[in-house]
């Protein structure tokens, strides 16, 4: 079984995953980090070279690759989910938990973060705002929800055991 997790740029996935793939001595993987290796280059660099259709289909490619794994945490692009390809093929050996954040928090969290290549404007607030009304059906496709506003990810990657060890107790 592998724990995929999927929510908005500065959800808090990969610090989570890496916390909760220690606690539950799993592998950890993220997405955009195998997208950077295998391209040798950063994701603001993909998609200013090759543009967001050819970063969405390395995503695809990472996320068919990684969802073959076992034992997994797996922390995806924030954009991933929109693909319900991706979605099926992380399903298929995972559980989907969707790290939910606000607008608020995802500002202050990435304010000084230039690698996102989506919001490189003028208005961040205005673009994540944007973006997660797009989004938001797509984030809904998730088996679990958990709210990260002001959690640590310590404390998120505490309620994503819950969850595990509830669903072991009920034979899921």
């Amino acid at each position: 079984m592998n724990i995929v997790l999927t929510g908005f740029m500065g959800s808090g996935k990969s610090v989570t995953g890496k916390e909760l793939a220690k606690q539950l001595n799993f592998e950890f993987a993220d997405t955009d980090k195998l997208i950077e290796d295998s391209a040798e280059l950063s994701i603001a660099e993909i998609f200013a070279k090759h543009g967001e259709h050819v970063f969405r289909q390395m995503e695809s490619e990472a996320v068919e690759a990684v969802s073959e794994k076992d034992n997994t945490v797996i922390s995806c692009g924030g954009g991933a989910v929109l693909n319900p390809k991706n979605i099926e093929f992380l399903r298929k050996k995972g559980i989907i938990i969707n790290l939910n954040v606000s607008a608020k928090y995802v500002c202050e969290r990435i304010k000084d973060c230039s690698s996102r290549p989506l919001l490189n404007n003028k208005n961040p607030l205005s673009e994540i705002e944007k973006l997660m009304k797009e989004r938001e059906n797509a984030y809904r496709n998730c088996d679990y929800s958990i709210d990260t506003d002001g959690k640590t990810p310590g404390q998120v990657a505490g309620e994503i055991v819950k969850i595990i060890d509830e669903r072991k107790i009920n034979g899921l």
